[in-house]
């Protein structure tokens, strides 16, 4: 299955990119995908458990299984002050 990963804030510095596409095995989950990103990009790999995923408008589970055409968001740890 194929699914894109958008990349915001640092996360796109993290990945290189704004968005990224990924091809997973059926039965893949948000994990899964975070794994593949940080066996690809060593500064992503360094922060990968900073990170939270979102599909739609919401917060998704890691563990949540992912579908061909999934679009999920990478979302950075932000700080305000």
């Amino acid at each position: 299955m194929r699914i894109t990963v958008e990349c915001y804030g640092a996360s796109a510095r993290w990945c290189g990119s704004d968005a990224v596409t990924l091809d997973l095995p059926a039965g893949s989950t948000g994990n899964d995908a975070l794994d593949v990103l940080a066996s690809r990009y060593s500064d992503f790999s360094t922060r990968r458990d900073s990170v939270a995923i979102a599909s739609g408008d919401a917060i998704a589970s890691p563990t949540a299984p992912l579908f061909d055409g999934d679009v999920i968001a990478l979302i950075p740890p932000v700080s305000a002050g």
